[in-house]
């Protein structure tokens, strides 16, 4: 019988931590990155990437791959093309407006979001980067 109440009792310890450590991994949604760690997602191509400035900075500067949503009143209604079970990697200019992004998605359900670190202030991998000019000399 004292074998018994043992088992049941680690058996019960184990659902008691395998709970716990689940609600903690969904508190951890959302990954800073650096410049680094955000080059390799995109080289990997496994992520969506939304750039979520304005529609006018996103044409003059962008990641290559980013997909602008901006964040405005309309926000949460245009995140739904997204598909919230891939991961989701978000950035700004700065990393103020993604972090706050970020919440959003996390609120929204999504599976994994990656938010880039100090934004493109911070970004290193200028062949990433596609710039306006760029654009106007690949037209001519």
């Amino acid at each position: 019988m004292e074998v018994l109440k043992s088992k049941v009792y680690l058996v019960l310890l184990f659902c008691l931590t395998v709970f716990i450590t689940s609600c903690n991994l969904g508190n951890q949604q959302v990954e800073v990155i650096t410049s680094d760690e955000m080059e390799m997602l995109l080289l990997s191509d496994s992520v969506q990437l939304i750039d979520v400035r304005s529609f006018e900075d996103f044409q003059d500067k962008h990641l290559k791959g980013a997909q602008s949503i901006v964040f405005d009143a309309d926000f949460e209604e245009n995140i739904l093309k997204l598909d919230k079970s891939k991961p989701v990697a978000v950035y700004c200019r700065t990393g103020r407006r993604s972090k706050e992004c970020s919440q959003v998605l996390k609120e929204q359900g999504f599976s994994k979001i990656y938010e880039l670190e100090g934004g493109l202030e911070k970004w290193e991998h200028d062949d990433l980067l596609i710039l306006k000019s760029d654009e106007v000399n690949l037209e001519m």
